[in-house]
């Protein structure tokens, strides 16, 4: 699934702080008062929500990964048809979105993926790759709790004409092999997002080769022949076929407890959630000890029930900083969190499994020059003067959505323009023709078709960009309005 989503402001993805500080002064000040009975709410019950609330923030990452990880592994074999496998098995998606394509807002075009949800708690994952020449591919591995703790590729290895690294879990003790790679995670479970370059519908073929390529092996499996297993057993109560987002933000607050203490993980918290875990701990909770909210006196119980939607209203916010010429840009911490706990929270809501901004960077839009919603009533050009073209070390796109996120069926059969065959000026200027009607013979190989009617939005995807756009100086220009 695309992880890159469009909207939001930067304040509201990381307002935290300043939210659970007000609490704790109301709460504060409320101790140093003198109140009539039911003049206000106690200031332990007060303490004991806002406490609620970041347990609640803390914890939706996890069970956000783990809803995924039931809905991709729970089939007896891989199926490359629907990106899906069994635990410690590659699930390679052996095709490109097209415009009937509806199972994921803003469909990628320019990689194709293999998925694998791990589990390492027994002993290390060897995962083998293949020679790609100088195609450009990563492989981040995500822990439990959505950070991106290695991303195995070009960009951290250098040009390496295949290779191995073993997924180690934190207690694991032994000798890799020679030329093993080591990832060691916080986690023994966790999720890697393999993407690998594909350049169009006619190179498909052999990134499904590469992909066929890729192989998993158990530790004390490596060196000798190894099969998965096709028998894997099939549990009929996980959900299928289901929004992660409304699944979680549908359960009540004891259904989320539930599931959270039956998640891969849960009790294998990150060096750096210390105090806050202690702080959890004043209200009874920990990561080890189940929650029984039937179970608590009542003002406890209805602390824990007031708060989960009140956390939702912090998680289900848009992702995005505020627009720099109509476009958005997720930058921040993205994939890298330490403990804002928060903005990995509404990163996992808005776009769970994320890259790093240094891997991959996606600005939108959805307005023209003039602050209006792009239309295809109108024409359009986006222009990259010599000196302004997207800086990045791999490749960039920009691809066509409809106002619903979905890819727009055209006659040229065009989804997204890479930025390397795009046709340039004598002055090195690189213009983008937006409409739905072709721009003539001359520009049609800078042309990204518009929808027949209606609204529409773009993204531009910058895959490991430079210095320049992860710190935001430099931001693609407005898209000009030219009718």
């Amino acid at each position: 699934q695309e992880v890159a989503v469009v909207g939001g402001s930067r304040s509201r993805l990381f307002r935290t702080a300043a939210a659970l500080v007000g609490a704790a002064a109301f709460a504060m000040s409320a101790m140093g008062c003198d109140s009539e009975p039911g003049d206000s709410e106690p200031a332990g019950a007060a303490d004991r929500e806002a406490a609620a609330v970041k347990a609640y923030t803390y914890t939706y990452p996890l069970v956000s990964v783990e809803v995924t990880r039931r809905q991709s592994t729970n089939l007896p074999a891989a199926n490359p048809a629907i990106g899906a496998a069994p635990m410690n098995q590659p699930a390679p998606l052996s095709f490109l979105p097209d415009a009937n394509f509806t199972a994921v807002v803003r469909p990628n075009v320019d990689t194709m993926y293999v998925s694998m949800f791990f589990d390492v708690s027994q002993e290390p994952l060897v995962v083998s790759v293949p020679d790609m020449g100088d195609r450009y591919h990563l492989f981040p591995l995500l822990d439990m709790w959505t950070d991106v703790d290695a991303s195995p590729g070009p960009r951290t290895l250098g040009v390496v004409h295949g290779y191995e690294f073993a997924i180690v879990g934190p207690d694991w003790e032994g000798t890799l092999p020679e030329d093993v790679i080591e990832y060691r995670l916080p986690t023994d479970a966790g999720w890697m997002i393999g993407r690998i370059q594909v350049d169009g519908p006619e190179d498909v073929p052999n990134v499904i080769a590469i992909q066929n390529q890729i192989r998993a092996t158990p530790l004390s499996a490596y060196g000798q022949p190894y099969t998965p297993p096709a028998d894997n057993p099939v549990n009929p109560d996980w959900p299928r076929e289901q929004e992660v987002a409304r699944y979680v933000h549908d359960l009540t607050p004891q259904q989320y407890w539930d599931l959270f203490y039956s998640s891969l993980s849960h009790t294998q918290t990150r060096p750096e959630d210390g105090p806050l875990l202690e702080e959890l701990a004043q209200i009874g909770w920990s990561p080890d000890e189940p929650l029984d909210l039937a179970a608590l006196p009542d003002d406890e119980r209805a602390a824990w029930e007031q708060a989960w939607p009140k956390a939702l209203s912090q998680i289900e916010v848009d992702l995005g900083e505020e627009p720099v010429n109509g476009w958005k840009t997720a930058r921040g911490t993205i994939g890298d969190y330490g403990d804002d706990y928060t903005a990995r929270a509404v990163v996992a809501y808005a776009g769970l499994g994320a890259n790093l901004p240094q891997d991959a960077l996606y600005p939108g839009t959805s307005v023209d020059d003039r602050g209006e919603q792009l239309d295809s009533a109108n024409t359009y050009v986006l222009s990259f003067p010599a000196d302004e073209v997207p800086p990045v070390q791999a490749f960039w796109s920009l691809t066509m959505y409809d106002e619903r996120g979905f890819l727009v069926a055209n006659p040229a059969n065009r989804f997204a323009v890479r930025g390397e065959t795009l046709a340039t000026d004598p002055d090195g200027t690189v213009d983008i023709y937006i409409q739905r009607e072709s721009p003539g013979l001359e520009r049609e190989a800078n042309w990204l078709p518009a929808p027949a009617d209606g609204p529409f939005n773009l993204m531009l995807r910058a895959y490991w960009p430079d210095e320049a756009i992860i710190e935001g100086s430099w931001n693609p220009p407005a898209v000009t309005r030219t009718n």
